[in-house]
């Protein structure tokens, strides 16, 4: 059951919250005279996500010798535009006690999504072992 909530119903949450949000955004933006500091902020959010998945997906590229160097690369690369996006957007203030603490919530965020998708690709390649196991062993 675990397995199927990371990997169906956790996704499926948050594909479809997402997609809500951002079509309420939408709709909030075109009728709405007066924008909404709230749906600015989730347009700024979502801009943000999608240049750093660019950027994983560029980084994704290089040949890293392990999941940790991968991991600390991304981190380390997309640390400045989640800042700069922080800093021009007005997210946080710019003292150093709040540079600070978002940066600790940045890192365990970070941490905490690539040990989900870890989780996911490690039991991935164990299903796809055990089905290989089953199909040499029903070949004789």
């Amino acid at each position: 059951m675990v397995h199927k909530i990371l990997k169906v119903f956790l996704p499926a949450i948050s594909m479809s919250f997402t997609i809500i949000i951002i079509l309420a955004g939408i709709i909030s933006w075109v009728v709405d005279k007066n924008r909404n500091s709230f749906i600015s902020f989730v347009f700024e959010v979502f801009i943000c996500l999608i240049i750093t998945c660019v950027m994983d997906e560029l980084i994704g590229k290089i040949d890293f010798k392990s999941y940790i160097s991968h991991f600390i690369t991304v981190s380390i690369l997309i640390y400045p535009i989640i800042l700069c996006f922080g800093i021009t957007f007005k997210w946080f203030g710019l003292g150093a006690v709040n540079i600070l603490f978002y940066s600790i919530i940045y890192f365990c965020i970070m941490i905490g999504i690539h040990i989900y998708f870890y989780y996911i690709e490690k039991n991935n390649v164990a299903e796809i072992n055990r089905l290989l196991k089953e199909g040499k062993g029903n070949n004789g």
